[in-house]
């Protein structure tokens, strides 16, 4: 199964490798940014940046982008999101938002928490396959990882301080 947003338009969704594509109707007219998909694609996230440039919001999906459901943080307003990536049961979901924290969920986006890796300016985040192992990229600054689903967090000097864009973790 296959997921993308259409920036300033909806999601859609295909069954078939992209042979065929459904324009989710019932996922809102959005700036969509970025999308994460479960393993099998029947959980979905994405994230929106607000039309009115306040910020945006956590959107997920139970029966792969057929209905969609606003997801808050205990904020309760509008976010810059940046990126967001999935477990593969689609259960646990991280994501950054630009000039603040790293947030994560461990029931579907339900209900959110930050971690313990500060206020920085995130660019991209990614997660292994359960999530416990965490990947950010700060804008002119260090790659951050945590090994134990965001608990803790370690700077990796040794790869610098430069304008990362986007990381990425296997397994």
């Amino acid at each position: 199964k296959l997921a993308a947003a259409q920036y300033n338009g909806h999601i859609f969704t295909s069954s078939d490798s992209g042979a065929t594509w459904i324009e989710r109707t019932n996922s809102p007219i959005a700036e969509w940014l970025w999308i994460t998909s479960s393993a099998d694609g029947t959980r979905l996230a994405a994230l929106t940046s607000d039309l009115s440039g306040d910020g945006g919001y956590i959107y997920t999906s139970a029966d792969s982008g057929a209905t969609w459901v606003q997801r808050n943080t205990p904020l309760n307003v509008p976010q810059q999101w940046y990126s967001i990536d999935s477990s593969a049961d689609g259960s646990k979901l991280v994501a950054v938002e630009g000039g603040g924290m790293i947030w994560i969920s461990s029931d579907y986006g339900v209900t959110w928490s930050f971690t313990s890796a500060g206020s920085r300016y995130w660019q991209s985040v990614s997660c292994s396959s359960d999530c416990q192992k965490i990947m950010a990229a700060t804008v002119n600054g260090y790659i951050y990882k945590s090994l134990d689903g965001g608990s803790t967090w370690i700077r990796e000097d040794s790869a610098g301080s430069r304008a990362w864009q986007q990381v990425s973790i296997s397994g």
